[in-house]
């Protein structure tokens, strides 16, 4: 999976909260309500949200009401992923949040804001990675000379904006024939990419099986054609990964890292996304580990390895948690890089959750480094 597609694929995992001298937390309840609004903010009427509780799986789907609202009420405190769904049924993005005692949690869902912090996404991307940027101007030097190429990818960029990626597959491949030289297995890489994404959205098991076996298919084309780019690797590793592929997952994850030093943390990161996603929760706080070993200043790879260990908690039979060791110095590390981030306060509810477990033990680590 891509940055954005890592930054569209995230969920959180606390579920279980627990007070000192109260009732175990999940006795207690909250609640979701937001707007959702279209391109042109218009109200989305009809379309479906999925909020799915982490680690204690539990599903609660509801639908927007005429003004594009929604809201579910009776919601067990913990960390959710939100999905909006098309009236068909198709994932168009998702968001992450905590739900407190009380009131409603605000979350809104703005497609046209979505799409504008996409291109400022993939812009970043550009900046950081030459080799990316080197790719891009010389594709548009030969759209330039070939217009019979141009209208074709430009139309299936605009239908990625527009994540219509099935679409956006099939005008990529109208392009194919027409792309000459260096210039295909750049294509094929969008093709690939394209397909990925598509694979996300569909809502049978038959159709994403088949769209992620067309990613491959694309992306082995592009590698075999210039092996040395990192970012088709890594691609390459995200649909193994949502493939259940563990092995040649890593292989390709590792690959990038190996051939783009400067990006092996993001890649690192990638990968343990994409294994948190899949439930493998070993797998995604060791890659998170290594992306923080890689760069010590990547604050959402310290939240996401303390996502990771809490996805490995245990319960007792009567409510208490325990959670891996080093799970609390994570969630710090996290807080002590953002503080005031948009995963702060889940940071903060899930070292309550342990502290409620462990205080007496960690406030003894504390006097030491004292």
């Amino acid at each position: 999976m891509s940055l954005s597609g890592l930054r569209k694929v995230m969920g959180l995992a606390v579920g279980i909260v627990l007070l000192a001298g109260v009732a175990p937390l999940f006795a207690q309840t909250g609640g979701l309500t937001g707007t959702c609004k279209g391109e042109k903010g218009e109200p989305l009427v009809g379309y479906g949200i999925l909020i799915e509780r982490q680690q204690v799986r539990g599903n609660y789907p509801t639908k927007t009401n005429k003004k594009g609202e929604y809201i579910y009420i009776g919601l067990p405190i913990g960390d959710y992923k939100v999905t909006l769904k098309d009236p068909n049924g198709r994932d168009l993005f998702f968001l992450s949040t905590h739900v407190g005692i009380g009131d409603p949690t605000e979350l809104n869902f703005d497609l046209a804001k979505e799409r504008a912090r996409t291109q400022e996404e993939q812009k970043k991307q550009l900046e950081t990675n030459p080799e990316l940027r080197r790719q891009k101007e010389e594709l548009d030097k030969d759209l330039k000379q070939n217009a019979g190429l141009r209208q074709s990818f430009d139309q299936g960029v605009a239908l990625m904006d527009e994540k219509k990626y099935a679409e956006a597959a099939q005008m990529f491949e109208q392009a194919l024939p027409l792309a000459k030289g260096k210039d295909v297995p750049t294509v094929q890489a969008r093709v690939a990419d394209a397909y990925s994404k598509a694979a996300k959205t569909e809502t049978s098991a038959e159709a994403r099986t088949k769209a992620r076996e067309k990613a491959v298919e694309y992306f082995q084309k592009a590698i075999e054609a210039n092996p040395a780019d990192a970012g088709w690797h890594d691609g390459l590793g995200n649909v193994y990964a949502e493939m259940r592929k563990v092995a040649e997952a890593a292989a390709e994850f590792k690959k990038a890292a190996e051939l783009n030093p400067t990006q092996a943390s993001r890649y690192y990161f990638n990968y343990g996304a994409v294994m948190y996603n899949t439930g493998n929760m070993d797998e995604a706080a060791g890659a998170f580990k290594k992306a923080t070993e890689i760069d010590a200043n990547y604050a959402d790879a310290f939240y996401w390895q303390g996502l990771a260990l809490m996805g490995k908690a245990s319960m007792t039979a009567d409510g208490k948690v325990t959670a891996p060791p080093g799970t609390v110095e994570t969630l710090e590390a996290y807080l002590k890089l953002d503080p005031n981030g948009k995963n702060a306060e889940s940071a903060r509810a899930m070292i309550q959750t342990v502290q409620g477990q462990i205080q007496t033990e960690y406030k003894a680590v504390k006097k030491k480094k004292g």
